[in-house]
C-alpha cells in the first residue's frame, strides 16, 4: 500500500518543484511514494506535453485556472492516493533523512492529524512556523514588525523551538497529515485565495478533535518571501498580496470569532 503522497503547489516555478521533488525522493528512499504536482500556471497543451515528457516521475495536474493556494493543492488532494498525506510549497528542501520517524509519530498517535516540521532557512536559522491563533491585536502587532523593523522572523518567547508539542497552527509551506484525519477534516477552504487557509485547517482539525503538533524532528529548508509585508521598504505601502492577507484574515474572524482560540480536546 502506498505510504505517503506529495502534493506540491506549482506556479510558473518548475525549477524549484524539480529540486523539492528530488529532496523527497533522496529522503523517502525505500518508502512507497508518490510526487503530485498541482500546476495552477494555466500551461498550454504543448507545454504540458513537455513537462510530462521531462518529469516522468512526478503525476501532474494541470489545473484550468489559477484558483488559489488552496484550490490547488485540493486538485492535488484529491489524486493522492498515501495513507499519509504532504501538501509542500516547491521550495521547500527536506534536510532530515528521518522522514519515516514522522510517518510512525502520525500513525501511532491517533489523536495527532497534522504535524509540521522545524523548518531552517538557508543558512540554519529556525523559522517562525509554529504560531498561536492571531487576535485583532496579535495580527496588528506582527504586521508592523515586519514592515517598519524589517524583522522576518518573529519568534515566540519562551517556546521550546527543539521539543514536539501541540501548537495553534503550523504555515502551510510543508504539513503532514493522516488519511483518517483529511477524510475527517475535509481539504482546505477554496475561499481563500491566498494566505490564512493554513490557519484556517488547523483551526479546524482542533475543531474536530485532532491535535496539531510542531514536530521538530522532521528539518526542511524553507524561507518566505513575506510578499504581503514587504511594500514599505519598496515603497509600495499596498500590493495584491497584501490585499490578500487581510481579506483572508477578515474571512478568518467572521468564521471564528475576535478571539479565536483552540478547543480543549482529550
Amino acid at each position: 500500500m502506498l505510504q505517503i503522497s506529495f502534493i506540491i503547489i506549482e506556479y510558473h516555478s518548475i525549477q524549484d518543484v524539480t529540486e523539492c521533488a528530488a529532496s523527497i525522493t533522496r529522503t523517502c528512499g525505500d518508502i512507497s511514494h508518490e510526487i503530485i504536482v498541482s500546476s495552477n500556471s494555466t500551461y498550454s497543451e504543448e507545454e504540458r506535453a513537455i513537462l510530462i515528457d521531462t518529469h516522468p516521475v512526478i503525476q501532474w495536474v494541470f489545473n484550468t485556472v489559477n484558483g488559489g493556494f488552496a484550490y490547488g493543492m485540493n486538485c492535488g488532494l484529491a489524486k493522492s492516493a498515501g495513507d499519509i498525506v504532504v501538501i509542500t510549497n516547491p521550495d521547500v528542501r527536506i534536510q532530515s533523512e528521518n522522514i519515516a520517524d514522522a510517518i510512525s509519530f502520525l500513525q501511532i498517535n491517533k489523536q495527532v492529524g497534522l504535524i509540521g516540521p522545524q523548518i531552517i532557512d538557508t543558512i540554519g536559522a529556525i523559522q517562525d512556523t509554529c504560531r498561536p491563533f492571531m487576535s485583532p491585536s496579535h495580527f496588528l502587532r506582527r504586521i508592523p514588525q515586519r514592515i517598519f523593523k524589517g524583522k522576518d522572523v518573529l519568534l515566540e518567547k519562551g517556546f521550546n523551538y527543539k521539543r514536539p508539542q501541540a501548537v495553534d497552527w503550523v504555515i502551510g509551506a510543508f504539513m503532514m497529515v493522516r488519511r483518517d484525519a483529511l477524510k475527517k477534516v475535509g481539504g482546505l477552504d477554496e475561499e481563500y485565495f491566498l494566505y490564512i487557509e493554513d490557519m484556517d485547517w488547523c483551526m479546524r482539525f482542533w475543531k474536530n478533535n485532532l491535535q496539531v503538533v510542531y514536530y521538530p524532528d522532521l528539518q526542511v529548508e524553507y524561507k518566505g518571501d513575506r510578499k504581503s509585508t514587504s511594500t514599505i521598504t519598496k515603497r509600495k505601502f499596498v500590493n495584491r498580496y497584501m490585499y490578500y492577507h487581510f481579506k483572508s484574515y477578515i474571512r478568518f474572524l467572521m468564521k471564528f470569532g475576535l478571539n479565536p482560540q483552540r478547543p480543549s480536546i482529550c
